[in-house]
Formats: structure tokens, C-alpha cells, sequence
């Protein structure tokens, strides 16, 4: 049975594969809104990061099975096995906080040099 954590599990594992995606795609897809959600969700990424604070999501889904389970480990449920090594894989913190805050980097030099609602070639039309 899917419960509450397994579910947030699921929305944030969602949500990190749109920071990761969002930039490439919004680019391809010329979305100006899609550009502008992706930056203010990687900015936000980039900030937790940058101040080593941890993702809000990750600390509502850890309380969730927590008070579900005071003695949890991951692993537990299907979702937990499966998606908890993606959304939380063994590295060093500040190799995962490096990587967000050079991705947000990334995402300020793309609104920059490819201003959302900006076609990304333009087109001889005569």
C-alpha cells in the first residue's frame, strides 16, 4: 500500500528530475513559462544547496516515516527501496551541493544569454 512518505517520495523524486531536465527542455521547447518555473524551482535548489540546508521535501518525507516509524530505515516499501538511492545517492555532500549550485550557475547563464520568450536561432525571412 502507497502511504503519505511514499507519495512525497514519488513528487520530489519528480521534482528533481524537472531541475535536472527543466534547463535542457525548456531551452528545446522555447516555453518561456516553463524556463521561468524551472528557474525559480533551481534557484531555491541552489540556495538549500549553497547554505547546506537540507531540501524541504526530503525533511517532510523523513518526519512522515519517521512518525510512522521511529526506528525506520529506507527500504521498507517498494518506492523507498527503488527511488530513495536516486533522490539520495552515496556521496559526499558537498559533491551534491557542487553540482546544484554550478546546475543553478547554468540556469542564470541560460536565462541570460537566451532570454526566455527569445527564439533561440532566428530565421532569415526574406
Amino acid at each position: 500500500m502507497i502511504n503519505l512518505a511514499d507519495t512525497l517520495m514519488v513528487i520530489h523524486f519528480l521534482w528533481a528530475a524537472f531541475m535536472i531536465l527543466g534547463l535542457p527542455l525548456g531551452l528545446w521547447l522555447r516555453s518561456p513559462t516553463l524556463r521561468w518555473f524551472h528557474f525559480g524551482g533551481m534557484m531555491a535548489t541552489a540556495f538549500f544547496a549553497a547554505t547546506g540546508m537540507y531540501c524541504p521535501l526530503t525533511v517532510w518525507e523523513e518526519t512522515l516515516r519517521w512518525e510512522a516509524d521511529p526506528g525506520f530505515a529506507y527500504g521498507g516499501s517498494f518506492l523507498a527501496r527503488h527511488l530513495s538511492p536516486i533522490l539520495y545517492p552515496r556521496l559526499e555532500p558537498w559533491m551534491i551541493r557542487s553540482v546544484s549550485v554550478m546546475w543553478g550557475g547554468l540556469t542564470i547563464l541560460s536565462m541570460i544569454l537566451k532570454r526566455p520568450g527569445s527564439p533561440l536561432q532566428r530565421r532569415d525571412r526574406s
